[in-house]
């Protein structure tokens, strides 16, 4: 059958045109993450660096500000990204964000500056506290917040300063306004729990250490404190799971194991107890509580009989 040369043409022209719709690059359809980084009174950061991290593959992309704060990344790849934002003279910034197919996220970011390192009454606080003179520490910390307000290391050191002094209340206060400022302040948020704690607010001691946790998860002291919390609240099934946990991350700490060892005491699996307390004896053979748990250790066994 003769084909028809002029049909042929047309088909081959409208092959063409499809196979550059398909392959042609079409910026629409690429994901977009841009927006500008600001100071808090609304002035532009220039040079702020930001790293955008796929936790799940490793994947990482940097990006810095033009002059105006402004920033735009073309065609980063969908995921749930961990966002860091750097500046000289600016506390860093840690947050997440989603980018969604073909999506443009626009993105509005403020900074709050840092104090400076020379800052007299921070330095003059410092020494203070190392000095054990809280009273005086606790009013020159008191001067650097009255300074810079959203500066998260002044409520950070006036807290401590309150604990020392064993004055909960103050120290739980200046602590959280600290984490409100910085939410990713691992420290801020151990010495947070830590306070709750010690005040007997243990279920707020629980979720301060499970945020610890969800900052630094490989962190044997994060999962041994919560388990500490949860072993005051006779919840030892629980406790259990954390002690474990931080025995994988840290196997030589010995307080980790007395832990765990009582706590399997209180549910009743003995023969738990007894080599949580036989580890205990492995890493510390020579602790001040050494004889009490092998003196545990033989009564334990008795009732394994």
């Amino acid at each position: 059958m003769k084909k028809n040369p002029s049909s042929i043409g047309v088909f081959a022209c409208v092959l063409f045109m499809l196979l550059s719709i398909n392959f042609r690059p079409s910026f629409a359809q690429q994901s977009v993450a841009q927006g500008i980084v600001t100071d808090e009174q609304g002035k532009p950061v220039k040079n702020a660096r930001l790293t955008f991290l796929d936790p799940t593959v490793g994947l990482k992309f940097v990006v810095e500000t033009d002059k105006d704060g402004k920033f735009i990344k073309v065609g980063i790849p969908p995921a749930a990204y961990k966002l860091a934002v750097e500046a000289e003279g600016y506390l860093t910034l840690e947050s997440e964000v989603t980018i969604r197919f073909g999506m443009r996220e626009n993105m509005e970011i403020k900074l709050k500056k840092s104090v400076s390192p020379t800052d007299k009454d921070m330095t003059e606080g410092s020494e203070l506290f190392s000095q054990e003179k809280y009273d005086e520490a606790i009013e020159s910390f008191k001067r650097v917040v009255e300074k810079y307000p959203s500066n998260y290391e002044g409520y950070y050191n006036l807290g401590l300063s309150y604990m020392k002094k064993k004055e909960m209340d103050p120290a739980i206060a200046a602590l959280e306004k600290a984490a409100e400022l910085n939410p990713q302040s691992l420290d801020t948020v151990f010495a947070l729990g830590e306070s709750y704690f010690i005040k007997g607010e243990i279920e707020k001691a629980i979720q301060s250490f499970s945020r610890a946790i969800d900052l630094k998860p490989e962190s044997a002291t994060a999962h041994y404190d919560l388990g500490l919390a949860y072993y005051k609240l006779n919840k030892n099934k629980e406790a259990l799971v954390q002690f474990d946990k931080a025995i994988e991350l840290n196997p030589n700490a010995a307080s980790t194991y007395y832990q765990a060892g009582l706590a399997s005491i209180r549910l009743e699996s003995f023969d738990r107890a007894v080599k949580y307390f036989e580890e205990f004896l492995r890493v510390e053979p020579n602790a001040p509580e050494a004889a009490q748990v092998r003196t545990m250790i033989d009564e334990l066994k008795k009732r394994l009989k």
